[in-house]
């Protein structure tokens, strides 16, 4: 999944959003000194969350609409357009918080946390407040910016940028898959949290 949608996914505490952020960024096994526990929590959630995701039959569904040699990038694409469906369905799955008003907490939790991160993360969620981006996937333009500014990492990437003409006629099917996948993976995270937190225990008492 992508940054809002992992945000969403966390608890609304600053330790669990900026862990669900790291998980692309820190690397290595959990629970050392490197991040309080509540951070790992987070980090652990996300990992989880990739797998479940690249594992759901809905989303892989969504791959498949990719050509085969873009196929590779799906975890890219996909996932961002993922977010602009959660834009657009976002008072179905959080009907009691307005989007704006999460946003703003979420940076506000971030802003007072953020110096745990790593540089690399640092610099990304810095840019991904101020340059707006959870609000930015609001609109397809949205999306075509972030796929350009993602195409532009590496020049392995240059071809993501192809795949917002190919997918332009293929939204409403993609958004199908959305909606079957999103509610499995929102009923997954509470047992998803209790099983990383019973694992933790049973290693410290190991």
């Amino acid at each position: 999944m992508n940054f809002l949608a992992h945000l969403h996914l966390a608890e609304p505490t600053p330790e669990s959003r900026l862990g669900s952020l790291l998980g692309d960024f820190v690397k290595g096994l959990p629970w050392d000194e490197r991040y309080s526990p509540a951070i790992w929590q987070g980090i652990m959630e996300h990992r989880h969350v990739d797998v479940f995701t690249d594992a759901h039959p809905a989303w892989k569904r969504s791959r498949d609409i990719l050509p085969e040699g873009l196929r590779r990038y799906a975890g890219i694409v996909v996932d961002i357009y993922y977010d602009f469906f959660l834009h657009r369905h976002w008072n179905r799955f959080s009907p009691n918080l307005e989007l704006n008003d999460f946003i703003a907490s979420v940076h506000e939790d971030l802003e007072g946390i953020l110096d745990q991160a790593p540089a690399v993360a640092r610099e990304a969620i810095e840019a991904m407040m101020e340059q707006s981006w959870l609000l930015e996937y609001s609109t397809l333009e949205g999306i075509d910016r972030t796929l350009h500014r993602v195409s532009q990492r590496s020049p392995i990437l240059i071809s993501i940028f192809e795949t917002s003409e190919i997918l332009s006629g293929q939204l409403p099917g993609m958004e199908k898959h959305f909606l079957a996948f999103y509610p499995d993976l929102l009923a997954y995270m509470p047992n998803l949290r209790d099983e990383i937190r019973a694992g933790r225990k049973a290693e410290l008492s190991a």
